[in-house]
């Protein structure tokens, strides 16, 4: 089909995945094909409608639903009655009911054939069609339309169990509510989403849906993003963190500042690359894709050989053969026919693509195409950023050291000192002193790069790096051997000290650092039982911090102090030295090491362009899922392989016994129809858990 609409007016390209049930257009604006496009597709049997945003979907009518259900019992109850016909008046009586069997049950292989005709192309409706016209020209109309009930009936059913992977698009794109209650003034306006801009307020009520990304702006609540990030437990969320298009606000009256419009929102985003990656083709689908294309060819010219070429030479001799069994000869040609059509062949690589990536959305794990999906499966190495990827991207205190006073009352000082500030050290413990009561400083002096000094309670306090500590001659020998200890276990120092410059002494020292994510040593456990042999942490932090967050994550091996292009040659490296090799990272110096690796991994809510160069996104940014990509990857390419064993070994022990007439029409129809069934059943396995 897509070779037909290429060739109207005003297409540049189209591609049609039938797995997916999408065709992907490119066209002139100008001459605006898209009529015709849908006019072509109505020709063929489908039935279309725009997965462009902004264009609801077309309500379908109770016929386009059912036609196929309809065709097919339809086409069975004429098949029926013929054979009562038979039975009590005669063939020829039955012969009528079997032809109208024939024309009702060949409705959609027809129209379809027709078109791929016109194109000059031939397919397997074309060789049903070529099959079912020679049965009835020989007199076999009964074994005719039986052969075209069981190929609807095939067809009927792998629709039905398609269609469940088909509505993901669908499901997506109906998350997010049509309108939005925006503040204006004083008033709460209910408007299109094409009509509220980047900035504006939306009022979200307990019970809706998140219309628009955006930041919180007042409120709290937990909000449910299970069909965005796969997280089944609803995520609480306050003043200043994002929430996503189509998640369900559950509990509290929330305002959210808009920071994306709905055509370039999170939700639409991730519609667009389940599309894309539905469309696109994995290399072994390829490959399937170009065997189809000379196989169908091959096999028609093999029935016509057998019809045609065996009595021609009989008659000349040969000892087989001859004008007089012409009849038998061409019996054996349209069954070489029936159980030659390559359905399953055809679909076994796209449904099983197709069914993975609708799972692995449901999951988090947005994969950009086919390719990228089979070849995670063959990685034996994955290399980890460290910022943001396996620790949470921003420092908290861990560990604090007194000198006389108490840890509660150096913690608030420091606070009260850091308060003011942006840095993100000031802003972490700000934040583990969150609990505490504020207290007044007075004359705040703030020197970049070293740190900040006032005046709290009356008395003199300075908050700094060891380095300035050291310089102002502010910390003692045993203050200098602790923050010494705290480095040497990775952890970064701020040094409180009260008093000038001669008289200073340590208050306390505290220890901040990038903490591990929870789930790392997890998904390295995850991983080494998935077969992965290397995992290799890559950062451009220190030898020291480097040792202490791969020691903790469980990583043995790490390389530190790398600059972008370092972390690309460490990449390639892996990648020369293991074959595939994963990459996951969340930053802007991540891009050029993801786009090096085989599959690049993004952390979702990272840095855009390291989005843009991964080949798969972890929405919510939850690293567990990087095993369960790879998982997932290796069950799919287990089950397409599975797929082709079955389709390719059907069709070489089906056509030897159809070429020695050992094959009725009726049982080739029957296994034939029954392989496909069996190839999407198959696939549709990775939908489970």
């Amino acid at each position: 089909m897509s070779k037909s609409v290429r060739q109207i007016p005003g297409v540049l390209a189209a591609d049609v995945n039938f797995a997916s049930g999408v065709l992907v257009l490119e066209y002139d604006a100008e001459a605006d094909p898209r009529s015709r496009v849908l006019a072509v597709v109505s020709g063929a049997g489908h039935t279309a409608e725009s997965l462009e945003p902004g264009i609801p979907p077309a309500p379908q009518s109770w016929w386009a639903r059912n036609r196929a259900e309809v065709i097919v019992a339809v086409s069975g109850a004429l098949i029926a009655l013929g054979w009562l016909l038979g039975a009590v008046v005669g063939d020829q009586v039955a012969a009528y009911a079997y032809a109208a069997a024939i024309i009702v049950g060949g409705t959609i292989t027809w129209r379809r054939a027709a078109v791929s005709l016109a194109a000059k192309s031939l397919d397997m409706n074309v060789l049903m069609t070529i099959a079912v016209l020679g049965a009835a020209a020989i007199g076999e109309w009964g074994e005719g339309a039986t052969v075209i009930f069981l190929f609807a009936l095939g067809g009927a059913l792998e629709s039905r169990s398609l269609a469940r992977t088909r509505r993901s698009i669908r499901d997506l794109m109906g998350l997010a509510p049509q309108q939005a209650r925006v503040r204006r003034g004083t008033a709460e306006v209910m408007l299109p989403l094409a009509d509220v801009r980047v900035g504006e307020v939306v009022v979200v009520r307990p019970g809706e849906r998140v219309p628009l990304d955006g930041v919180l702006l007042r409120g709290v609540s937990a909000f449910d993003e299970s069909a965005i990030t796969g997280e089944s437990v609803p995520a609480d969320k306050s003043e200043g963190e994002a929430v996503y298009a189509g998640t369900l606000n559950t509990t509290g009256l929330v305002e959210v500042r808009t920071s994306a419009l709905a055509s370039d929102g999170t939700l639409r985003r991730i519609v667009q690359l389940v599309e894309t990656a539905q469309a696109s083709r994995a290399p072994v689908q390829r490959l399937v894709d170009r065997f189809s294309r000379y196989y169908t060819p091959a096999v028609i010219a093999l029935a016509v050989a057998i019809a045609v070429g065996v009595p021609l030479l009989g008659s000349l001799g040969a000892p087989w053969g001859g004008f007089g069994e012409w009849r038998e000869w061409a019996y054996r040609a349209l069954v070489l026919l029936v159980v030659s059509c390559p359905c399953a062949l055809v679909i076994s690589t796209p449904v099983a693509i197709v069914s993975a990536i609708a799972r692995a959305t449901r999951d988090g794990v947005l994969v950009k195409g086919g390719a990228f999906l089979e070849l995670a499966g063959t990685a034996r190495a994955v290399a980890f950023d460290k910022t943001g990827t396996l620790t949470h991207g921003r420092p908290r205190l861990v560990r604090t050291l007194t000198f006389g006073g108490s840890e509660h009352d150096a913690l608030r000082d420091a606070a009260a000192l850091e308060a003011h500030s942006n840095h993100p050290l000031a802003r972490a413990i700000v934040e583990a002193a969150a609990s505490r009561e504020p207290v007044p400083v007075e004359d705040l002096v703030e020197t970049a790069g070293l740190g900040v000094s006032g005046t709290v309670e009356g008395r003199p306090l300075a908050i700094g790096s060891l380095r300035r500590a050291m310089a102002s001659g502010g910390i003692g020998q045993g203050a200098r051997d602790a923050a010494d200890a705290l480095e040497s276990d990775g952890l970064t120092v701020l040094v409180l000290s009260e008093g000038d410059a001669e008289s200073g002494r340590t208050v306390a020292l505290f220890g901040l650092a990038d903490e591990v994510r929870a789930e790392a040593p997890g998904v390295m456990a995850a991983l080494r039982d998935a077969g992965i042999e290397h995992v290799v942490m890559l950062t451009g932090d220190n030898e020291r911090v480097a040792a202490r967050i791969a020691a903790t994550a469980g990583i043995r091996e790490y390389r530190a102090a790398l600059l972008p292009a370092d972390k690309t040659d460490a990449v390639r490296d892996i990648r020369e030295r293991f074959g595939g090799v994963v990459m996951v990272g969340d930053g802007i110096n991540d891009a050029p090491a993801l786009a090096a690796a085989a599959v690049g991994f993004a952390i979702g809510g990272g840095a855009d362009i390291a989005v843009e160069a991964a080949d798969v996104t972890l929405v919510g940014g939850d690293i567990a899922r990087v095993a369960g990509g790879i998982d997932l990857s290796r069950r799919t390419m287990a089950i397409v392989r599975q797929n082709l064993f079955w389709a390719l070994g059907y069709n070489v022990v089906a056509i030897p016994f159809a070429a020695a007439g050992r094959l009725n029409p009726m049982i080739a129809a029957a296994a034939m129809a029954l392989s496909s069934v069996s190839v999407v059943s198959n696939s549709l396995r990775l939908q489970k858990h």
